[in-house]
Protein backbone atom coordinates (compact mmCIF):
# COMPACT_ATOMS: atom_id res chain seq x y z
CA UNK A 1 0.00 0.00 0.00
CA UNK A 2 2.80 2.45 0.90
CA UNK A 3 4.65 1.94 -2.43
CA UNK A 4 1.46 2.46 -4.44
CA UNK A 5 0.82 5.69 -2.56
CA UNK A 6 4.34 6.91 -3.37
CA UNK A 7 3.57 6.39 -7.07
CA UNK A 8 0.05 7.87 -6.99
CA UNK A 9 0.90 11.09 -5.10
CA UNK A 10 3.44 12.42 -7.67
CA UNK A 11 1.05 11.46 -10.48
CA UNK A 12 -1.78 13.41 -8.82
CA UNK A 13 0.52 16.38 -8.25
CA UNK A 14 1.44 16.43 -11.95
CA UNK A 15 -2.24 16.29 -12.93
CA UNK A 16 -3.02 19.14 -10.56
CA UNK A 17 -0.18 21.21 -11.99
CA UNK A 18 -1.31 20.61 -15.57
CA UNK A 19 -4.91 21.52 -14.77
CA UNK A 20 -3.87 24.66 -12.92
CA UNK A 21 -2.08 25.89 -16.05
CA UNK A 22 -5.35 26.27 -17.93
CA UNK A 23 -5.76 29.97 -18.55
CA UNK A 24 -8.56 31.76 -16.73
CA UNK A 25 -7.40 35.23 -17.66
CA UNK A 26 -6.00 35.75 -14.17
CA UNK A 27 -2.44 34.95 -15.22
CA UNK A 28 -2.70 36.22 -18.79
CA UNK A 29 -0.93 39.38 -19.86
CA UNK A 30 -2.54 42.65 -18.84
CA UNK A 31 -2.45 45.79 -21.00
CA UNK A 32 0.18 48.47 -20.50
CA UNK A 33 -0.69 52.11 -21.19
CA UNK A 34 1.62 55.01 -22.01
CA UNK A 35 -0.44 58.20 -21.93
CA UNK A 36 0.44 61.04 -24.32
CA UNK A 37 -2.17 63.37 -22.78
CA UNK A 38 -4.49 63.29 -19.82
CA UNK A 39 -7.22 60.67 -19.81
CA UNK A 40 -10.66 61.56 -21.10
CA UNK A 41 -13.90 60.64 -19.34
CA UNK A 42 -14.27 56.85 -19.26
CA UNK A 43 -16.73 55.20 -21.59
CA UNK A 44 -19.36 52.76 -20.40
CA UNK A 45 -18.48 49.06 -20.32
CA UNK A 46 -19.35 47.57 -23.71
CA UNK A 47 -19.59 50.94 -25.47
CA UNK A 48 -18.40 51.02 -29.07
CA UNK A 49 -14.73 51.73 -29.82
CA UNK A 50 -13.75 52.05 -33.49
CA UNK A 51 -10.94 49.72 -34.59
CA UNK A 52 -8.68 50.70 -37.47
CA UNK A 53 -6.27 48.22 -38.96
CA UNK A 54 -5.94 48.63 -42.71
CA UNK A 55 -7.26 52.19 -43.13
CA UNK A 56 -6.78 55.33 -41.09
CA UNK A 57 -9.70 57.23 -39.57
CA UNK A 58 -11.36 59.72 -41.91
CA UNK A 59 -12.33 61.98 -38.98
CA UNK A 60 -9.77 64.29 -37.43
CA UNK A 61 -8.33 62.74 -34.29
CA UNK A 62 -5.78 63.19 -31.57
CA UNK A 63 -3.51 60.39 -30.28
CA UNK A 64 -3.89 60.05 -26.52
CA UNK A 65 -2.02 56.85 -25.62
CA UNK A 66 -0.20 53.74 -26.69
CA UNK A 67 -1.77 50.55 -25.35
CA UNK A 68 -0.04 47.18 -25.65
CA UNK A 69 -0.83 43.70 -24.45
CA UNK A 70 1.74 40.94 -24.77
CA UNK A 71 -0.14 37.66 -24.62
CA UNK A 72 0.09 35.06 -27.38
CA UNK A 73 -3.72 34.97 -27.76
CA UNK A 74 -4.72 37.87 -30.03
CA UNK A 75 -8.41 37.72 -29.08
CA UNK A 76 -7.41 38.09 -25.40
CA UNK A 77 -5.08 40.98 -26.28
CA UNK A 78 -7.74 42.85 -28.23
CA UNK A 79 -10.36 42.33 -25.52
CA UNK A 80 -8.00 43.70 -22.84
CA UNK A 81 -6.93 46.62 -25.03
CA UNK A 82 -10.56 47.61 -25.68
CA UNK A 83 -11.33 47.52 -21.95
CA UNK A 84 -8.37 49.82 -21.28
CA UNK A 85 -9.28 52.09 -24.24
CA UNK A 86 -12.75 52.60 -22.74
CA UNK A 87 -11.22 53.35 -19.32
CA UNK A 88 -9.12 56.19 -20.77
CA UNK A 89 -12.00 57.54 -22.89
CA UNK A 90 -10.74 56.57 -26.36
CA UNK A 91 -13.10 56.81 -29.33
CA UNK A 92 -10.99 54.41 -31.37
CA UNK A 93 -7.77 52.45 -31.64
CA UNK A 94 -5.32 52.15 -34.51
CA UNK A 95 -3.63 48.75 -34.56
CA UNK A 96 0.11 49.21 -35.08
CA UNK A 97 1.00 45.52 -35.17
CA UNK A 98 2.65 42.97 -32.95
CA UNK A 99 4.09 44.20 -29.67
CA UNK A 100 6.80 41.70 -28.79
CA UNK A 101 8.96 39.00 -30.33
CA UNK A 102 11.22 36.22 -29.22
CA UNK A 103 13.95 34.37 -31.02
CA UNK A 104 15.81 31.17 -30.44
CA UNK A 105 17.65 28.30 -32.05
CA UNK A 106 16.00 24.97 -32.79
CA UNK A 107 17.93 21.82 -33.70
CA UNK A 108 16.96 20.43 -37.10
CA UNK A 109 18.99 17.35 -37.91
CA UNK A 110 22.63 18.32 -37.45
CA UNK A 111 21.94 22.05 -37.87
CA UNK A 112 20.61 24.78 -35.63
CA UNK A 113 17.91 26.91 -37.24
CA UNK A 114 16.98 30.39 -36.02
CA UNK A 115 13.31 30.80 -35.15
CA UNK A 116 11.55 34.10 -34.50
CA UNK A 117 7.96 34.64 -33.45
CA UNK A 118 5.99 37.83 -32.93
CA UNK A 119 3.15 38.12 -30.43
CA UNK A 120 1.03 40.64 -28.59
CA UNK A 121 -0.72 43.69 -30.02
CA UNK A 122 0.22 47.38 -29.85
CA UNK A 123 -2.30 50.14 -30.65
CA UNK A 124 -2.61 53.89 -30.56
CA UNK A 125 -5.70 55.09 -28.70
CA UNK A 126 -7.41 58.11 -30.25
CA UNK A 127 -10.16 60.61 -29.56
CA UNK A 128 -12.03 62.42 -32.31
CA UNK A 129 -11.69 66.22 -32.50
Amino acid sequence: MGNKLLIVIPFLMILLLINSCASTGFLMSKPKVVMFTGAYPAKRIGSHVDIYQTVMPEKEYMEIAKISCGDTDDSWNLKQILIKAREIGADGIIIMGKDKSYAGMVPVGKMMVAVKSDYGIAVIAIVYK
